[in-house]
């Protein structure tokens, strides 16, 4: 009897995610350990209080240190106290590093509401964001502290709308460049990184499911 063969894409390379925050990479960290994305390393910056140029410069040293095919900075504009004129110039500061932005404005929370539905406008008010996650999932506040604990599956619990929040951060950057020349979010880039270099997701090993 032939065995079964799992649906998964030959792995291509490696992949470093740097974080602005603690708790970010511990989601991130999450994902990785869910998906079995084992050529994927995600580290903490090691300060949530840099600016985007310290980040990328963190993260260039650690590109370095480890030799990865594929490097990524990811942060809310709010946690690197960053404007769209100075992400602009950070981008191209970025890219002669050759490392890639995965940016969320106004915040990181920005991913999570994307998840629960799509936006008719650009929103810019973080506040605003947070509310709407926080009103969805209870108990939800980003730090390291609930995601150690009562958000200790977050990732797993959300694995189900992955796909709709990839599309719905699309959309909703379409109507963000409209508005402010920039898309909301770069996730959808970073989530067809994650296909290419680690191939699919494999869930084999988990049970539970967005409720």
């Amino acid at each position: 009897m032939s065995k079964r063969k799992k649906n998964i894409t030959e792995a291509k390379g490696t992949i470093l995610l740097v974080t602005a925050t603690k708790a970010e990479s511990i989601y991130f960290n999450q994902m990785r350990k869910d998906c079995r994305y084992m050529n994927l390393t995600v580290e903490w910056a090691g300060s949530d209080n840099l600016n985007l140029k310290q980040l990328i410069d963190i993260t260039g040293r650690k590109k370095l240190a480890g030799r990865y095919q594929y490097v990524w900075a990811l942060f809310g504009l709010d946690e690197v106290g960053c404007d769209l004129q100075t992400l602009s110039q950070m981008k191209e500061y970025a890219e002669r590093k050759r490392i890639s932005l995965c940016w969320f404005n106004p915040c990181f929370e920005l991913w999570f509401a994307l998840h629960l539905g799509p936006f008719a406008a650009f929103n810019g008010d973080a506040e605003a964001i947070r509310t709407r996650v926080k009103s969805a999932i209870k108990g939800f506040d980003m730090t390291p502290e609930y995601l150690l604990t009562g958000g200790l599956n977050l990732h797993l619990q959300l694995f189900s709308r992955h796909a709709q929040a990839d599309l719905n951060a699309r959309n909703y950057n379409d109507n963000a460049k409209i508005q402010t020349g920039f898309e909301a979010t770069t996730m959808p880039a970073f989530d067809e990184c994650i296909q290419t270099v680690c191939g699919q997701a494999d869930m084999s090993h988990n049970q539970k499911a967005f409720k």
